[in-house]
């Protein structure tokens, strides 16, 4: 008898992904809407940037935040993705994403740029979190689409001699940042009741994580925040 082809071969067609992939198709939607979310994001601070070239800046950004998609969509695919099935799951961690936007409406333009920066940088900690069980293709394409694609630093050199010249200025954007982050821990804990298929890949958990599972990642994804408050030179 031939032996069983593996877990991370195409499925034929029409048939149900091997349920060890179920997981890693799982996370390459969550990483596929982080993407999404995240050319919307700086499209839409492109929009509103006081600046041509801040504008110019953040609408290249935003594009080259499509440009890995394809590969997380193939290798999906690859995996026994039926295409309807991974956009709905595409869509599902949208509609989160969207949720924590709609929760946080800046007033200006300083709280929208700390949004981008804090906001998303919670997510993009938290999808490199849940990557992190990924093994062989899979690992390298969500890899490559979660690396630091620089938007963190125009941020941080736009805001910071603003924040040195007026102190009341990073009083409220302290707390601001404080509220932002509070969102994103918020959805994070949406995020893996509603998806505990995804947390169960995440390094070291093995089957449905536990409170001291998520205690741990909640402590990580805060000491993250703390790190970019302090580029910013913000209390956080």
């Amino acid at each position: 008898m031939s032996a069983p082809e593996p877990a991370t071969d195409q499925a034929p067609d029409g048939a149900s992904p091997p349920s060890s992939s179920a997981g890693e198709i799982e996370v390459l939607a969550l990483v596929a809407a982080g993407e999404l979310a995240s050319f919307a994001r700086l499209a839409d601070d492109a929009a509103h940037a006081p600046e041509l070239r801040m504008r110019i800046t953040l609408s290249r950004l935003a594009a080259g935040e499509l440009a890995p998609l394809g590969a997380v969509e193939e290798r999906a695919r690859a995996l026994g993705a039926d295409p309807e099935a991974l956009d709905d799951s595409i869509w599902s961690f949208r509609e989160l994403l969207a949720e924590f936007d709609a929760r946080l409406v800046p007033r200006d333009w300083w709280e929208r740029l700390v949004k981008t920066y804090i906001g998303y940088g919670i997510v993009l900690d938290l999808q490199r979190e849940l990557a992190a069980g990924l093994t062989g293709r899979s690992q390298e394409v969500a890899a490559a689409a979660l690396a630091d694609k620089g938007w963190g630093d125009v941020v941080v050199a736009a805001l910071t001699p603003v924040i040195a010249a007026e102190p009341q200025l990073a009083a409220r954007l302290a707390l601001w940042g404080r509220r932002v982050v509070g969102e994103g821990l918020g959805i994070t804990a949406r995020l893996l009741a509603v998806h505990p298929e995804v947390a169960a890949l995440a390094a070291g958990a093995a089957g449905p994580w536990t409170p001291e599972h998520v205690t741990a990642l909640t402590g990580r994804l805060t000491s993250e925040h703390a790190r970019r408050m302090k580029r910013l030179d913000l209390t956080a």
